[in-house]
């Protein structure tokens, strides 16, 4: 595993990822070897990072080891396209997440159907009704 890739997909999830593992313990030390090995890159700042963030890296690196190569793959092209945004982009993002996460599961599902439905329409049904909500907007303003 490309450590140095992994470290900074981890600081990524620092900001948006949800706390879900057991605490996280304040000395490096405490942590498994294991744990040391692939957290290595934090090993000088982990007592400076503050409890949910040592919780996030755990949670982040439970996800990462729980990954198969093709999810492996695919978060690291995510990540190389999350590096590519500028700040403002990120904090959009950031901020599009949080309201994502505020939304009850029924309206998340919602959404997932509609996105889904829209995902099987043509290239142009698709175009078409972009359209219809770019006039709609237009309207509204």
């Amino acid at each position: 595993m490309n450590m140095r890739f992994f470290g900074l997909l981890v600081l990524a999830w620092l900001s948006s990822a949800p706390s879900f593992a057991a605490e996280a313990p304040a000395d490096f030390s405490a942590l498994s070897n294991e744990q040391q090995q692939q957290l290595a890159r934090f090993a000088e700042r982990w007592p400076e990072l503050e409890p949910e963030q040592r919780e996030r890296v755990l949670a982040g690196l439970e996800r990462w080891n729980a990954m198969s190569p093709e999810q492996r793959t695919v978060a690291r092209e995510r990540f190389e396209r999350w590096r590519e945004l500028d700040p403002a982009q990120r904090q959009q993002l950031r901020q599009q997440f949080q309201r994502w996460q505020q939304l009850s599961p029924e309206q998340r599902e919602r959404i997932r159907q509609r996105f889904e439905r829209f995902r099987q329409l043509t290239p142009e049904q698709r175009l078409q009704l972009r359209q219809r909500f770019e006039q709609l907007r237009k309207r509204t303003r």
